[in-house]
């Protein structure tokens, strides 16, 4: 945040006081990304002494300590009493911290300065993340989703956002947190959102402080998406909140980061390990699924479309009712699409089958001929997509022939 203030000469009334609210700076995206810093809980504040230097104070009513990174742009004939840039602990609940003075250095003339400050979310100097803990992934046990947008994704993924994780998720899924931990900071408010960075502001989010000093970070909720309350101590896997589309976002889904706080006013995201449907401990991938797995809970059936082949439906074969036509059908598991042909005739017929396809590959060699029985339906491929593919596109082609 850049603040100014000029003072006009030598004397201005002792005792006058200037309040700055404080705000993030854009660079702290996710919850940042996501929004504001909720600016009514920080603020830097100047009182002037009798000899028309400048006492700084910070007040906090946040319910964790906060780090002050502060630094002025400008000073026109004031000196501070300490080395700048400025960085601190602020204690939560306080109402008056005192940070550093500033003291003239002429007897007459001109006072002025710009001051630029940044608050990070706990104590950098306390944060001891173990990097061999394992997470849970942030939904669901026994339910699973895709990673749209991984470490170092090329859509947003970067800088303080680097280690973030973009799950899909339709608005209104139910969101556990992925490790025990307190309530810090809620933002429930809005029902904006869009893939324009106006929206940069508007996400609704749960921020969780961990033991180590980390916090667990889940952004985009939906308008009131919160089941839980600042101060609140929550579990691994504990139920929070509801995914939404809030703030700067291309479409429903849950962002998810680990941060710490750093010396210099930022909120980082860290690498983080989570616990695969195995119990083994995993870094995911973009573009694959995964399954939430919660020690202790029921066993679950894990499927993925990626196991697919076409053995597994070698045998497959359905009766359909009589249309008179010849119709496809497809089924789509974890972007794994399956697709079938149905012969509506009394009689047998020859098909044979071509398809025109965009951003996907068939499981057979096509164009194929195959036999398919009167009233029944019968597997024809897989397809899968190409890698990186963004639009996808099966269209069958077909010529029939009596048997």
């Amino acid at each position: 945040m850049i603040l100014f203030h000029n003072m006009g000469t030598l004397l201005a009334p002792a005792g006058a006081k200037k309040l700055f609210e404080s705000i993030l700076l854009v660079a702290l995206s996710a919850v940042l990304s996501a929004g504001v810093f909720a600016e009514e809980r920080v603020s830097v504040f100047s009182e002037q002494r009798e000899d028309h230097g400048y006492d700084f104070y910070a007040e906090s009513r946040h319910v964790i300590p906060v780090w002050l990174n502060l630094s002025f742009e400008r000073l026109t004939n004031l000196v501070p009493s300490t080395g700048m840039p400025f960085t601190g602990r602020v204690e939560p609940n306080t109402e008056r911290t005192y940070l550093f003075s500033l003291t003239p250095t002429v007897e007459y003339g001109r006072l002025g300065y710009s001051i630029r400050y940044s608050v990070a979310r706990g104590d950098p100097t306390e944060v001891r993340h173990d990097d061999d803990y394992t997470y849970v992934f942030p939904f669901a046990h026994g339910s699973k989703h895709r990673l749209t947008q991984g470490y170092d994704g090329e859509f947003t993924h970067f800088g303080e956002n680097r280690y973030a994780l973009d799950f899909e998720m339709p608005e209104g899924t139910p969101v556990h947190a992925a490790r025990g931990g307190l309530v810090v900071e809620l933002k429930l408010d809005s029902s904006s959102g869009g893939a324009h960075p106006r929206y940069a502001g508007l996400a609704n989010y749960v921020l969780i402080e961990h033991s180590d000093g980390t916090f667990g970070n889940y952004v985009h909720l939906r308008r009131g998406g919160a089941v839980v309350a600042v101060g609140d101590f929550v579990s691994a896997g504990e139920h929070i909140g509801y995914s939404g589309n809030t703030g700067q976002s291309s479409g429903p889904h849950l962002h998810f980061d680990v941060r710490v706080p750093t010396v210099d006013g930022r909120m980082q995201s860290i690498p983080t390990l989570f616990l695969s449907h195995d119990g083994t401990s995993i870094t995911p991938r973009a573009g694959e699924f995964f399954y939430s797995y919660h020690p202790g809970e029921r066993p679950f059936e894990v499927f993925f479309g990626r196991d697919l082949t076409n053995d597994h439906y070698a045998e497959y074969a359905r009766k359909v009712e009589r249309s008179n036509t010849i119709e496809f059908r497809t089924e789509e598991h974890d972007l794994t699409y399956v697709v079938f042909v149905a012969n509506g005739y009394d009689h047998d017929i020859v098909a044979e089958i071509d398809f025109g396809v965009r951003g996907v590959r068939p499981s057979i060699t096509v164009p194929t001929s195959i036999v398919v029985p009167a009233r029944t339906e019968v597997f024809v491929s897989l397809f899968r997509p190409d890698p990186g593919a963004r639009i996808i596109e099966i269209i069958p082609r077909v010529r029939t022939y009596r048997r």
